[in-house]
């Protein structure tokens, strides 16, 4: 492993540790084209996630990512090769999905972009 993999690894875990963002977040998130998104998020302590999405009443809608997250003002970013980046803003036991430019959704909407922790990290 190179030197900048390593410094990369080595924030991203302790990022993850100093923030206590690790454990298991679920919810139902927005859709355009159904009644929503069934996700689960999971993000564990050595900086992987998991990113599971289920779209409701679509046939082959159910989707799994997998990536490395950082932490940085307690905005978690997942990066995965297969995908644009992701962001959250960790809450109080819970983490908001953000919009591509880093930005909190608003409107009537806005309190249905949340995950709430199910369970925490051992």
């Amino acid at each position: 492993m190179n030197k900048i993999t390593t410094v990369f690894w080595a924030t991203a875990f302790l990022s993850a540790c100093s923030h206590n963002v690790c454990g298991t977040y679920q919810g139902t998130l927005p859709a355009a084209s159904g009644p929503g998104i069934e996700t689960t998020l999971t993000l564990e302590k050595n900086g992987i996630y998991n990113l599971k999405s289920v779209y409701l009443d679509e046939d082959d809608g159910v989707f799994d990512e997998v990536g490395t997250y950082y932490v940085e003002d307690d905005v978690i970013t997942l990066n995965s090769p297969q995908v644009e980046a992701v962001y959250f803003k960790l809450e109080d036991n819970q983490v908001r999905r953000l919009d591509h430019r880093r930005q909190q959704i608003i409107g009537n909407m806005a309190d249905y972009y949340i995950l709430k922790k199910t369970k925490s990290c051992r």
